[in-house]
């Protein structure tokens, strides 16, 4: 009989999605073995529904634009996405120390320990990284359930969820549907992905080299053709 690892279905999946494959963070690897000596495994054999299930939760973790890393009270990471591992490379290339995994994601993992008895509010945090990409990471717990049979502890049967997002390239991919949808020129995209980023003109001015005078007319430009859209729908195909 298959055991009962979590009380909460779509997690059970996707820490089981965790074992069927490799995966790395500054060059040490999470095998398979590695994580079930980690979340005590239950016994069971495996079914060809079941395989399938899982390949399936695999490709979807895999495809999210989102990293997703589970780390152990201790700060072990037991599990991450690719994208989840290129964006804690982005993370760590800052750290004096490189560190398994990068001392920002260790830093609000021990905040989220410090506070567990006051709140269980999820802890975010915003880095910029040495490359220019602002990352935001977004720590929880992740309550697990000890398998049937199993005597566990109340600090055995949590871990942390930690959700890495590049809000950088989320904004350019807003950025590309605005300048199709007001038919934007590139210097006015780029004058209002820096707006957006809450440069001021003057700053502006300075990292574009261009005259005050020029932004503030790019500026007016941008808002002019924002307000002509208004009121009417369209479909930005690329």
């Amino acid at each position: 009989m298959t055991a009962r690892l979590l009380s909460n279905p779509v997690e059970a999946q996707f820490l089981k999605t965790a074992s069927l494959n490799h995966y790395f963070l500054n060059s040490q690897i999470f095998t398979r073995r590695t994580f079930k000596s980690h979340m005590e495994r239950r016994d069971e054999v495996p079914t060809a529904s079941t395989s399938v299930l899982e390949m399936l939760w695999s490709t979807l973790l895999e495809a999210l634009p989102q990293g997703v890393v589970v780390l152990s009270r201790n700060m072990q990471p037991l599990y991450l996405n690719e994208r989840a591992n290129h964006l804690c490379q982005l993370l760590a290339s800052g750290d004096r120390q490189p560190a398994s995994p990068p001392l920002v994601i260790s830093e609000i993992g021990h905040r989220l320990l410090k506070n567990a008895s006051s709140t269980k509010q999820p802890l975010v945090v915003e880095r910029q990284t040495p490359q220019g990409h602002l990352i935001r990471i977004r720590a929880s717990w992740l309550q697990v359930n000890p398998t049937d049979g199993v005597a566990s502890s109340a600090n055995d049967s949590q871990y942390i969820l930690v959700i890495l997002e590049n809000c950088t390239e989320v904004l350019r991919e807003e950025l590309q549907i605005e300048q199709k949808r007001y038919d934007l020129t590139e210097r006015e995209t780029e004058i209002w992905m820096l707006l957006r980023q809450e440069y001021s003109y003057q700053e502006i001015a300075k990292t574009l080299r261009i005259s005050l005078n020029t932004v503030k007319t790019h500026v007016k430009n941008v808002y002019a053709k924002k307000r002509s859209c208004q009121g009417r729908e369209q479909v930005v195909v690329f």
